[in-house]
């Protein structure tokens, strides 16, 4: 009898810590579950239009979404840099700021203002405009700065003095 009730009791003590041990690695999927959720939800689809001889080229890419839309609209425009030829690619972003109505002051690098065909500054700003606009809804317009001054234009071709939408939406 003293068998008996070692055995089911071996056997009690088997099957509870089993049930224990399932139940603590099924919670813990779900913990692993519902992080890998969230990273994939965070990541987000942006387009960049990168400036060609001859018309604008699409990218997509994609990144994880940040809570400042500010920091967002500064890893767009840095991946938009790097897609530029030489010595636009050079260029580095001073600062980004944003007024109370939504424009968005873009302070660049002197590289941004590099000597290039009126053709080739028109689809530099048109590519930058449009790469903003279209991910970012809310900007109402987008001013360029070089080196913290505004500038009439990036190589004497376009005017930029005022603002980029009355010249982008011109066109």
């Amino acid at each position: 009898m003293n068998k008996k009730l070692i055995i089911v009791s071996f056997i009690l003590i088997a099957i509870i810590a089993g049930i224990i041990i399932y139940f603590s690695f099924l919670k813990y999927d779900k913990k692993a579950f519902s992080e890998k959720f969230k990273t994939e939800e965070a990541i987000e689809t942006f387009k960049i239009y990168i400036p060609s001889s001859t018309s604008l080229v699409t990218k997509e890419v994609y990144l994880q979404k940040d809570e400042l839309e500010l920091k967002n609209l500064e890893k767009i425009l840095e991946i938009f840099l790097l897609e530029l030829p030489s010595p636009l690619k050079e260029t580095k972003i001073l600062g980004i700021y944003r007024d109370k109505e939504n424009i968005i002051y873009i302070d660049l690098s002197k590289n941004f203002a590099a000597p290039q065909s009126m053709r080739e500054e028109y689809f530099v700003i048109k590519s930058l405009y449009k790469t903003l606009k279209e991910n970012f809804t809310w900007i109402k317009d987008i001013k360029i700065l070089i080196e913290s001054k505004e500038i009439e234009t990036l190589s004497g071709h376009i005017s930029i003095e005022s603002s980029l939408k009355e010249v982008m939406e011109e066109s």
